[in-house]
C-alpha cells in the first residue's frame, strides 16, 4: 500500500518521515481543507528526500476561480516547481459544476515534468465518469477523492466503481474521513493501491484574547497506527 500524508507543519512532515511515508501532499489550514504550504515547509520536504506534492490552493471555499486567482495559481506553481518538488495538487470547476477544461489545460503545460493530482472538488462534480476521461485525456496521474460524499467510507461504493472504471489508466486516491476505526473496512471493500490521510485531530488554540480557534493538528500516534494499518491490510500492489 502507497501510504500518502497530508501535511501541513514541520511537525507533520517530521513525523511523515520518521514512519515511512511513501509520499506527503504539502498544505496549510486543514481545518478549511487546506491552502498554499509555506514557502519554508516545501524546501524542507526537498531536503528530506520526501516525494513532495504541493496544494495549490489559493483561498477557502470552492473551486470556482476568476481570472485574478488564476493567474496566482499559476505563478505559484512556477515557483514551486523552482524547488525540486515532483508534483502539484490542484482543482478547478465551471460554475455549472464541471471540470474547467481550459484552465486545466494550461496548467498541465506548466508542468510537464511533474506529477498532477487533481483533488477532492472531483467531489463536487455530478458526471465523474466524463470527468475521469477528461483527467486521463489531460494526462493528469491520479484523482484525490472520497467517492462523492463526506468521508471515504460513506463514498466507499462510488469509490470501488472508480477503481474499476479507471482501469490503472489514471490512479484513484481515496482520501478523506480515514481513521483507526474505518480503515480496515474501507481497504477490504474498495481494494485501494495507495490511501491518502493527515493522521490530525482537532485542537483548541485559546491562548490569545483575541485569535481563539479550533485547528487540525497531527497526532501521532494516530498517523503511527493509521501507517500501520495500511502495511498491515493492504493488498499486493500490482
Amino acid at each position: 500500500m502507497l501510504v500518502e500524508i497530508c501535511v501541513s507543519n514541520i511537525t507533520a512532515l517530521n513525523l511523515a518521515s520518521k514512519y515511512g511515508a511513501d509520499r506527503v501532499e504539502l498544505c496549510q489550514e486543514l481545518s478549511c481543507g487546506g491552502l498554499n504550504p509555506s514557502i519554508a515547509l516545501v524546501e524542507r520536504s526537498v531536503v528530506l528526500g520526501m516525494n513532495t506534492q504541493v496544494l495549490i490552493r489559493p483561498r477557502s471555499g470552492d473551486f470556482v476561480y476568476n481570472e485574478d486567482e488564476k493567474i496566482q495559481m499559476m505563478e505559484d506553481i512556477v515557483h514551486y516547481q523552482k524547488l525540486g518538488i515532483q508534483g502539484i495538487v490542484v482543482g478547478a470547476l465551471t460554475p455549472q459544476g464541471e471540470l474547467d477544461v481550459s484552465f486545466l489545460r494550461r496548467l498541465r503545460m506548466l508542468t510537464p515534468n511533474i506529477e498532477l493530482t487533481f483533488h477532492k472538488a472531483f467531489d463536487d462534480i455530478d458526471n465523474w465518469q466524463k470527468a475521469l476521461e477528461e483527467l486521463i485525456f489531460m494526462k493528469f496521474d491520479r484523482i484525490l477523492t472520497a467517492g462523492a460524499a463526506g468521508n471515504v467510507f460513506a463514498g466507499k461504493e462510488r469509490l470501488s466503481d472508480m477503481i474499476e472504471f479507471a482501469s490503472n489508466r489514471i490512479q484513484i486516491l481515496p482520501g478523506g474521513g480515514i481513521n483507526t476505526e474505518n480503515i480496515g473496512d474501507v481497504i477490504e471493500f474498495v481494494k485501494p493501491n495507495a490511501l491518502h490521510f493527515s493522521g490530525a485531530t482537532k485542537q483548541f488554540l485559546g491562548k490569545s484574547k483575541y485569535f481563539n480557534s479550533e485547528v487540525l493538528l497531527v497526532d501521532e500516534e494516530k498517523l503511527k497506527s493509521l501507517i500501520k494499518l495500511s502495511r498491515r491490510c493492504s493488498k499486493p500492489i500490482t
